[in-house]
């Protein structure tokens, strides 16, 4: 033993060790600062959104900096027991993912990830191990005394008798925690303290293109007593119910047109509407020429279900009066003024004509609540019109494409031989908006502040976005926010401010 860890050769070589993996930690941990959510998918972790990205560069960031950093201290000064200090950490981990791997029988076991840790471990140990070999100090370092003294052992051992004893009575906890969840399900949500102003939800903000950070395109208004939601693509009704939008107050679904990325999940959204709050009328569905098929269509193909879930449920829940939607075509458009399609004392809600070729007609909504205004562009190439009908809003959400990203895709698609990906991704740029063109549209309106959404291509990691706004904040001097799923932006009256929350968190 004392040859083998003694001699400075390996001394020499697990410093070196030690040190390489203190840089590792180290870059981990920097990375988390910067791309928390593409570390995370490779260390098979699952961001929870802003909220889960913020735990990440704090929770993950400080344990791989904290870790790297007394890597590094101890490979390079002579108080080379501050290795022991990563080893505990590494330990912990390791003892972590033996008891996940035993209570929640995970079928894929990241082996990888447990063979880096220990391997990063043992690499640890033996520089300590070596050096405590080669030292002229023999004496055993302050450090160990405390690692094996009662005062250190005693609660170590109740961490583990808590430990045993939680795994243990799993169903009980499990138990109290699900009725703690429920009481907090039922509780008043976000929406109920709202105060009154001009408030959009971003209940979804992805595109037809596959995105895991977002669902498709949709986006509640409420203003004051009335709410309205403004397209349904798929996943989005899951998200309106997650943040708690009381889906049965709606006064009317708008749909900018009729692209199934902006309706197929309005069957859900009718039925949630409808038995969440036992409404006795049909939703209103308001949208251009070719909302009647549509709603037709989702109130046949839904015809069914209603019928079973009355004669389940009764008109306590689901009474047959209020089944479905109810289309109202919108028509006669005055290229300046649009068309009014709700209007109240404090507030009227206004249609207008997009460019969204071949598919005629599109649509754009402007809402004026109170002296504060918002747009919601749908699908459109840049437009006249949607400069006159901008103009001077507070809040500008508009759509987005980046096309330098897409002629990577079209490049990929090429090499691998997938000829349809390659040429949707280029039909596509013809009759959508780029971040710049966004960008250039809310200068000339003078925005207050502009929300890209129907983000293509996806964005999975936030790291992605100053890429895809290009050189959108040359032109655009204001707030420029790239939407995600969960955000809500608050214009109350009397004010010039936006007041910004996370609904998904």
């Amino acid at each position: 033993m004392e040859i083998l860890f003694g001699n400075s050769m390996t001394v020499a070589i697990t410093r070196v060790l030690a040190a390489f993996v203190g840089f590792i930690l180290l870059l981990l941990g920097v990375g988390m600062l910067i791309f928390p959510e593409l570390l995370a998918s490779a260390l098979f972790a699952v961001s929870a959104r802003a909220v889960g990205t913020s735990a990440l560069r704090s929770d993950f960031g400080a344990l791989f900096l904290g870790m790297g950093g007394f890597c590094l201290v101890g490979v390079f000064s002579r108080f080379r027991w501050l290795l022991l200090v990563p080893s505990v950490f590494l330990l912990l981990v390791i003892v972590g993912r033996v008891i996940s791997a035993l209570v929640d029988k995970f079928s894929a076991w990241p082996i990888e990830i447990l063979a880096a840790e220990l391997l990063f471990l043992v690499v640890l140990l033996l520089a300590v191990l070596s050096y405590s070999r080669s030292s002229k100090d023999r004496t055993r370092p302050p450090e160990l005394g405390i690692l094996f003294s009662r005062g250190f052992l005693v609660p170590v051992a109740i961490v583990v008798v808590m430990v045993a004893g939680a795994l243990n009575m799993r169903p009980a906890i499990g138990t109290a925690l699900f009725n703690t969840f429920v009481d907090n399900l039922m509780a008043r949500s976000d929406i109920d303290d709202l105060s009154d102003g001009l408030h959009i939800i971003l209940a979804g903000t992805g595109s037809p293109m596959p995105d895991p950070a977002r669902t498709g395109v949709s986006t509640v208004v409420i203003a004051g007593d009335h709410q309205f939601v403004v397209d349904s693509g798929p996943g989005s009704t899951l998200n309106l119910e997650i943040m708690k939008v009381p889906l049965e107050e709606t006064d009317a679904v708008l749909l900018t047109h009729m692209h199934s990325d902006h309706i197929a999940g309005l069957g859900e959204l009718l039925l949630k509407a409808w038995t969440t709050g036992a409404r006795t009328e049909p939703l209103r569905i308001m949208g251009p020429q070719g909302v009647q098929a549509v709603v037709d269509g989702f109130n046949q193909a839904f015809s069914l279900d209603a019928g079973f879930r009355h004669a389940h449920h009764g008109d306590a829940v689901a009474p047959t009066s209020g089944a479905g939607g109810q289309a109202e075509t919108i028509q006669d458009f005055d290229e300046d003024k649009g068309t009014v399609v709700f209007e109240t004392a404090d507030l009227t809600v206004t249609a207008f004509l997009v460019d969204h070729r071949p598919v005629e007609p599109s649509l754009a909504f402007r809402f004026d609540y109170r002296g504060r205004s918002a747009v919601i562009s749908g699908d459109t190439i840049p437009t006249d019109t949607m400069r006159h009908h901008a103009e001077g809003v507070d809040l500008l959400v508009h759509e987005a494409m980046q096309p330098k990203m897409l002629s990577a895709i079209k490049r990929a698609s090429t090499k691998t031989g997938q000829a349809v990906v390659g040429h949707v991704v280029t039909d596509i740029q013809s009759y959508h908006t780029f971040p710049e063109q966004a960008a250039r549209i809310a200068n000339d309106a003078d925005v207050g502040h502009l929300v890209l959404y129907h983000i293509i291509p996806p964005l999975p990691f936030s790291i992605l976005e100053p890429a895809f706004l290009g050189d959108s904040r040359k032109i655009f001097s204001g707030p420029i926010t790239v939407a995600q799923d969960g955000m809500l932006f608050s214009l109350l009256p009397d004010t010039d401010d936006i007041d910004k929350a996370w609904l998904l968190r």
